[in-house]
């Protein structure tokens, strides 16, 4: 046999020896991870929810529509309603409607054209065309590769970040974000069980005690230029944990940056007004709201007052605002970080259902976090992002 075919029974035998495993790890390769944010807010979705291309066409799920969900008003709502073949899904702003009927495959606008595009269901989802619907609605959206797949950013212009900046600044809660979708699409091999030998049972009843109700605790941050707000915010960070931020107008004033990094990481931002009256407060709410407005493109709608009482509250809820009103308060603290920490959990372990925290920008703050954290994770408290929906 002459070397040439020699070589080329060797190159044969190679390729039905490797094969399968350069096809296996191709197929691990082509993993494609696809996350979404909106305005300046990364949306974190279930995985069963990720944009998927369905027929050419890039599809998102209904949900990024939801303020509820997203944290974000793009201008754009959904909701559902009886139609002749079922439930339809309707998608509308206040000059526009579409109407999604899944069982017909159809779509229609407020007048009744029928449109070229429609909803699907996917994964227990229903999913829409992004491009299709975005230019209906007068939205803009990007299609950004990134180190943790590729970013879907959806923008109705009240965005302040840029692509890039928007990457840089929420680059942690990109990585997490991704990290937990590759958990889910790759779980790793259960070890296998070993069999123990039974030991007696004992034959005396016992009673079972009751099961407490998961608490939800919603945090916030109360920024006075205390100088511990950067490293809070790499607290906050490195526990996957959000919170709601008030600043007082008059000193926002070289808190740009910090500001910026707050609405990136999807944290809340308020205002604090120090005002007694109504008038006064009214005054505080205008100035800050053009300042953040002016900063970071964020319209606030959650104040804590702190002087003010029921009637300003009152009347600051019939215009819309979300009055934040603290059920335990650690602002001014000066005790230990461990003595805070034992002493908010006291407070915790004597609610139900939910609890909204106040701490301050202290230079100690950050390490109540990393204590507080992760023994609230182990009595099973769900620390939730505030927004004036939940309030």
């Amino acid at each position: 046999m002459g070397w040439k075919k020699r070589l080329m029974v060797l190159m044969c035998a190679a390729v039905l020896v490797l094969g399968p495993a350069l096809m296996s790890t191709a197929r691990a390769d082509t993993i494609e991870i696809y996350q979404v944010a909106e305005n300046d807010v990364l949306v974190e979705l279930p995985v069963s929810a990720m944009p998927a291309w369905i027929g050419g066409v890039l599809y998102v799920p209904c949900t990024v529509f939801d303020p509820s969900v997203t944290r974000v008003s793009l201008g754009v709502s959904y909701g559902q309603v009886r139609g002749e073949n079922g439930t339809n899904l309707m998608l509308y702003s206040l000059s526009a409607t579409l109407t999604f009927d899944l069982n017909a495959g159809t779509c229609t606008d407020r007048s009744g054209q029928q449109l070229d595009m429609r909803a699907v269901s996917r994964n227990g989802q229903i999913f829409v065309p992004l491009k299709s619907v975005c230019s209906y609605f007068g939205l803009r959206y990007s299609y950004i590769p990134t180190n943790y797949g590729t970013l879907i950013r959806i923008t109705n212009g009240q965005e302040w970040l840029s692509n890039s900046d928007f990457i840089q600044y929420g680059e942690r809660g990109l990585r997490d974000c991704y990290n937990s979708y590759m958990k889910q699409l790759n779980p790793s091999t259960p070890e296998p069980s070993t069999q123990t030998t039974p030991t007696p049972t004992n034959t005396q009843t016992t009673v079972e005690e009751p099961t407490r109700s998961t608490l939800t605790v919603y945090l916030s941050v109360l920024c006075s230029g205390s100088g511990g707000l950067d490293a809070i915010l790499d607290e906050l960070d490195s526990q996957g944990a959000r919170a709601l931020f008030l600043f007082r107008p008059e000193e926002m004033a070289g808190q740009e940056e910090q500001l910026r990094r707050i609405v990136g990481s999807g944290h809340t931002v308020g205002l604090c007004a120090s005002g007694g009256t109504l008038s006064e407060v009214e005054e505080e709410l205008d100035t800050g709201s053009a300042l953040l407005e002016q900063m970071v493109r964020v319209k606030p709608h959650i104040v804590y007052l702190e002087t003010a009482g029921q009637d300003v509250t009152t009347a600051l809820e019939k215009d819309g605002w979300a009055v934040w009103t603290p059920q335990v308060d650690q602002t001014g603290d000066t005790r230990t970080a461990s003595t805070r920490t034992n002493a908010l959990m006291s407070a915790l372990d004597s609610r139900k259902v939910s609890v909204r925290v106040m701490l301050d920008d202290g230079a100690t703050t950050a390490d109540v976090l990393s204590r507080l954290i992760p023994r609230m994770a182990r009595e099973d408290y769900r620390v939730r992002l505030p927004v004036e929906t939940l309030i």
